[in-house]
């Protein structure tokens, strides 16, 4: 088997668990202000909904998050709100098995930020000869 093969095949599992954790539809929704909510599934966030309005109507635009937290992949516009959050439901999830959120921030303890600077202090030192 190459590494192909077995990069395929773990892309196969991790695909098959994002369908059922899509299928699953204990979907929490989360009212974030007026006119902005929040839609987790099993407790990882899939998407946002933003009421606009539209020559004098109401429609509420669906969008999955995105890297860029101020962006988002917008799926589309619907009539009805339980339409939006079915189609952010049934959207598979783009990043399977990593948090891009929590890549780009530093989630260092002060522990580990201490350990960081005693190592580049020593790496100065790390040249000079004391006689």
């Amino acid at each position: 088997m190459t590494e192909f093969d077995e990069w395929h095949q773990s892309r196969e599992r991790t695909d098959a668990q994002a369908a059922a954790a899509a299928s699953d539809v204990s979907a929490t929704v989360t009212d974030l202000g007026p006119g902005f909510w929040m839609v987790s599934v099993a407790g990882a966030t899939r998407g946002f909904i933003v009421q606009i309005e539209v020559k004098g109507e109401v429609r509420f635009e669906a969008r999955l998050r995105h890297v860029n937290p101020g962006q988002g992949t917008r799926i589309g516009e619907y009539w009805e709100f339980d339409r939006a959050i079915a189609a952010i439901i049934a959207e598979p999830p783009r990043f399977v098995g990593r948090d891009p959120f929590r890549e780009l921030t530093n989630y260092a303890s002060r522990e580990q930020m201490l350990e960081r600077t005693e190592r580049k202090r020593l790496q100065r030192r790390a040249g000079r000869y004391f006689g």
